[in-house]
């Protein structure tokens, strides 16, 4: 196997070693409750456009009705057949129907329903990503406060460590009658001041842990390496575009209010108590089929109708439907302009945001260069030491001025970190669909 090839596997493995590490990162955040609390939303959002989609639809209704009957007036003359006082009256009815409604495809105001469920949808869609993004992102920050709590401690550590040999260097001055008590004071101010800023950075490094524990379960963990995001859409010009939508909906809904309705059914009556219907109209071209039963009966002469076909032309002619028109065009002209405002917007953020990057790179480059020489000053004054040029002291301040520099190291390296994270948090793009 040539040795292109060996290194392209070896890129490869690589690669999907560093893709298992962040899923592996960013896996304990899938139970956390604003992650859930997003995704429960989503879910909802999918079952109210299930259910907006459904093609069939049942209806059932019935009732009961009592009637309270007068006795005829004057005296009868029953039982003569013709006289209309003679007929038995019922004392009560009932109704039952039962319903189908059809929707073979969305039109009109279904068609409405089934596109703001649809912008519901990718409305939940988009507040998933946001909060996975802000998580995820609090993840990563998480464990880069741990590494520079950790090289906090570091620094304070070692400059005990120099204020404590500080002090001694001073006392065995003040027995050779060099240095004065006053001098003697100020190096156990120093180490005081050491010292309590030594349990400053471990009471930092506690609270870095613990922050980092309630999202991932770890107290310390390497974050996953993440790459400097390219173009996308942003939320807020997904949202705006979202507003337009919701905006046209309203429009088409108000125009069709405008126009007139047709409506056509046909009734079959199978018996004297049943009934069978079919209608539909040019609002949702819904088919509806239904079955009553009622009782008492059709009577005479109604019950030799077998079938009743009817048309009807409905209109709202009210003198506000033209006003409701033109304030849903205004609605859908103010939206359009805001979506072009939130385009504009987002592409002066993002250009900030990838300036504000660059000069945290500039900044990581500097940090870097000052710990090779800060690498570079330690070997030289431990050196001087085993020549006996130099004290241990001296060795002890450079690798205190390293760890100074391995702290400027880290804290470049989480503003650079800090810089991509807005961008991801920009664009709604949770750190772990980006391909490592």
């Amino acid at each position: 196997m040539s040795k292109a090839r060996l290194g392209g596997c070896w890129l490869a493995v690589v690669a999907v070693a560093a893709s298992a590490q962040a899923q592996g990162f960013f896996a304990p955040l899938e139970n956390h409750p604003s992650l859930l609390q997003a995704r429960l939303g989503l879910e909802a959002a999918q079952a109210q456009l299930r259910a907006t989609l459904s093609p069939v639809s049942f209806q059932v209704q019935g009732g009961l009705s009592f009637f309270e009957v007068k006795p005829p007036p004057g005296p009868p003359t029953c039982p003569n057949p013709l006289n209309p006082q003679c007929a038995a009256l019922p004392t009560d009815g009932r109704q039952f129907t039962l319903g189908l409604t059809l929707t073979p495809f969305p039109f009109g105001d279904v068609s409405d329903a089934v596109n703001q469920a649809a912008l519901g949808v990718e409305q939940a869609v988009l507040g998933l990503r946001q909060a996975r993004t802000q998580l995820e992102a609090q993840a990563v920050e998480a464990a880069l406060r741990v590494r520079l709590a950790e090289a906090g401690l570091e620094v304070a550590r070692l400059g005990v460590r120099l204020a404590q040999a500080s002090l001694e260097a001073t006392r065995l001055r003040v027995s050779r009658g060099a240095a004065s008590p006053s001098e003697v004071r100020q190096a156990e101010a120093s180490l005081r001041q050491a010292a309590s800023q030594q349990d400053e950075a471990e009471r930092n490094l506690a609270l870095a842990r613990q922050s980092l524990f309630d999202l991932i379960g770890l107290e310390s963990a390497s974050p996953p390496r993440l790459a400097v995001p390219g173009q996308g859409v942003p939320p807020q010009v997904r949202q705006a575009e979202l507003q337009l939508a919701n905006a046209q909906i309203a429009y088409d809904r108000a125009l069709r209010g405008v126009l007139p309705v047709l409506q056509g059914s046909y009734t079959r009556n199978t018996s004297e108590n049943d009934a069978l219907s079919v209608s539909i109209n040019s609002r949702t071209l819904q088919p509806s089929l239904s079955y009553t039963n009622q009782s008492p009966g059709r009577s005479a002469p109604q019950d030799r109708i077998a079938g009743t076909l009817q048309i009807g032309l409905s209109a709202n002619i009210a003198f506000g439907v033209l006003d409701a028109l033109e304030a849903a065009q205004k609605q859908v002209d103010a939206a359009r302009q805001a979506l072009e405002a939130a385009r504009r917007n987002s592409k002066l953020q993002e250009d900030l945001l990838r300036s504000a990057l660059q000069t945290a790179e500039q900044n990581l480059a500097n940090a870097l260069q000052a710990r090779t020489d800060a690498e570079r000053s330690l070997a030289e004054a431990r050196e001087r030491e085993r020549l006996g040029l130099a004290s241990p002291l001296a060795s002890l301040q450079a690798e205190l001025a390293l760890a100074q520099a391995r702290l400027g190291v880290e804290q470049a390296e989480q503003s650079r970190m800090q810089r991509i994270l807005d961008l991801y948090r920009f664009l709604a793009l949770p750190p772990s669909e980006v391909n490592l």
